[in-house]
């Protein structure tokens, strides 16, 4: 019987290296890993090998670089579920992260035209923007703007506050559950405004997400647009075969 052996490719297992490197010499946040030559002889990889599996794991998040310094290694990605902003909240609890908010605006405004397509309502029509800034353990992360029917919800901004959460409000006052929405991801620029709030440099990439949020009879409860920093971040999808 003839048996075939598929060998590692050495990029990959240089990468598969650094990162049992980092897990085994339990190395924090921003410490400084060895320099190339010294990997290289450890492992006895070439520089262009290790390079690339540096190159990597700087562009998964998992390491960064300092000009002229070193390699150091990154501070731990959040989880964003797929499934949504409260998918993203309810996972950060549930890992013992702190999360809070603070609203930058809350107010009524007419519905344009984009705002009126996502909602299923007439243009012009009365809608809540609430404009808040989400912090993870104290650094701020997202920027989420959301867009609230104001007259099938009346009173809504009376109920919701920096101590609230939205689903709540819609289940105890407006008998309405969220139960499905559609979300599209892209990749966007930190406005200089923007840069302020997140506490990150101008241009800095985000992501961004919009989508909608459907109730228990497919209606549109909400629609939402969500700017998050990239290296707090990265997306996970659950996929079943």
């Amino acid at each position: 019987m003839n048996t075939s052996v598929t060998k590692v490719q050495p990029g990959m297992e240089a990468i598969e290296k650094l990162e049992d490197f980092i897990k085994v010499n339990r190395l924090k946040p921003h410490t400084r890993i060895p320099c190339e030559k010294d990997l290289c002889d450890l492992w006895g990889v070439s520089r262009s090998t290790l390079r690339q599996a540096v190159d990597e794991l700087v562009e998964n998040g998992i390491l960064y670089r300092v000009l002229n310094k070193g390699v150091y290694v990154a501070e731990p990605r959040y989880p964003r579920d797929m499934a949504g902003v409260e998918a993203m909240v309810r996972d950060l609890v549930n890992q013992g992260n702190t999360l809070s908010k603070h609203i930058l605006t809350m107010e009524q405004i007419e519905a344009n035209k984009q705002i009126a397509r996502k909602l299923k309502v007439r243009l012009g029509t009365r809608v809540y923007e609430i404009v808040k800034c989400r912090k993870v353990n104290g650094v701020p992360c997202t920027i989420e703007t959301t867009y609230i029917d104001a007259e099938r919800y009346p009173g809504f901004i009376d109920y919701y506050n920096e101590d609230t959460l939205m689903a709540p409000i819609f289940e105890e006052h407006y008998d309405t559950y969220q139960t499905s929405g559609t979300e599209h991801i892209n990749v966007t620029y930190a406005t200089q405004d923007e840069a302020e709030i997140l506490e990150i440099e101008n241009g800095t990439p985000l992501f961004y997400a919009s989508g909608v949020v459907l109730d228990q009879n497919g209606e549109v409860v909400m629609f939402y647009k969500q700017l998050i920093r990239s290296d707090k971040f990265v997306f996970v999808a659950e996929v079943e075969s």
